[in-house]
């Protein structure tokens, strides 16, 4: 082993042999910088903008020690989301907890008097390992990173996005106000106390009037945000001023170039069939082919025009 000194740092060059078979050696470089190197004495772009993500440099720095790679449950506790939602300036006060699902929890939330959505990504342990070079990589999307807390934020910057898109193209939706990490402020449907009903909670004196107003929202999402619910039914649609709203966006699919043109017409056929079944309570019925092929007819990803439907029929 050997030492080499250049720019006022200091390599260790150490010999590694190859297994069996190979007459080839390499040598692996180790790099010995002061402790700024490794993150401790500077703040990365990314960090500035999150502060409870730490840096790529900062990561690899924790994970030179981790043996098992799996990573380790962070719980949310009410104090904690409190805590960071005032100190991020996202809300004024956290009042309580309104529901807990297995991605993220909800929480009643004020901004100056004013009621608000605050939405926690849950920091959950996961069984899969997380690799060094690659990251981990969530679920429905291409951005790859080291720790649960990065996929917890892309959760909810997806979500932030999709929600800002459909309301700038007419959407009825809650309005995104703001985010920081993977927590997420979002308007509150409502009276001001208690969350506007679900769908199946109310009677509607107009139903035909009420399934056009979803499937013209649902369509807007289609046709202009590009983007699929995936899970659009009666539980993800909110009665309130006398219209439909709706909500739970973060598992939505995004059709383009890049997407499987198969899975964005299955999502949207159960979303559509799960909307025309419920309505189909109040002797409303709607063929889902002719609803679907709207839909799709509209628009479809300019490399994915020529899609075959022919077998729409059979899949629903």
């Amino acid at each position: 082993m050997s030492s080499l000194t250049s720019r006022g740092m200091v390599f260790r060059v150490t010999p590694i042999t190859y297994s069996r078979g190979s007459s080839q050696s390499t040598f692996r470089t180790i790099l010995e910088t002061p402790e700024s190197f490794w993150g401790y004495g500077r703040m990365s772009r990314v960090e500035k903008h999150n502060p409870l993500k730490d840096g790529a440099l900062s990561r690899k720095r924790d994970m030179m020690g981790v043996d098992t790679g799996k990573a380790e449950i962070r719980e949310l506790t009410f104090d904690t989301v409190k805590r960071d939602a005032l100190q991020f300036g996202l809300a004024t006060d956290v009042m309580f907890q309104m529901n807990a699902g297995k991605e993220a929890s909800i929480f009643l939330a004020v901004w100056k008097e004013h009621p608000i959505i605050l939405k926690a990504y849950r920091l959950w342990q996961t069984s899969h390992h997380l690799s060094k070079s690659k990251g981990f990589v969530p679920v429905g999307t291409s951005k790859r990173t080291h720790c649960i807390l990065g996929m917890a934020e892309n959760y909810a910057v997806v979500e932030y996005d999709l929600l800002m898109n459909c309301f700038r193209a007419g959407v009825h939706v809650p309005t995104p106000i703001g985010r920081v990490g993977n927590y997420l402020t979002m308007r509150f449907i409502g009276d001001g106390k208690e969350p506007a009903p679900q769908l199946k909670d109310v009677t509607l004196l107009s139903p035909e009037k009420v399934l056009d107003q979803v499937l013209d929202d649902y369509f807007i999402m289609y046709t202009q945000v590009h983007y699929v619910h995936g899970d659009l039914s009666k539980y993800n649609i909110l009665w309130w001023q006398e219209r439909p709203w709706i909500i739970d966006v973060p598992q939505g699919y995004k059709v383009d170039t890049h997407c499987d043109m198969d899975m964005a017409v299955f999502l949207l056929g159960r979303d559509i069939m799960n909307v025309l079944s419920y309505f189909e309570t109040y002797g409303i019925y709607r063929d889902p082919e002719v609803t679907m092929r709207r839909f799709i007819g509209a628009y479809t990803p300019k490399n994915i025009e020529s899609y075959d439907l022919t077998e729409l029929s059979e899949m629903l």
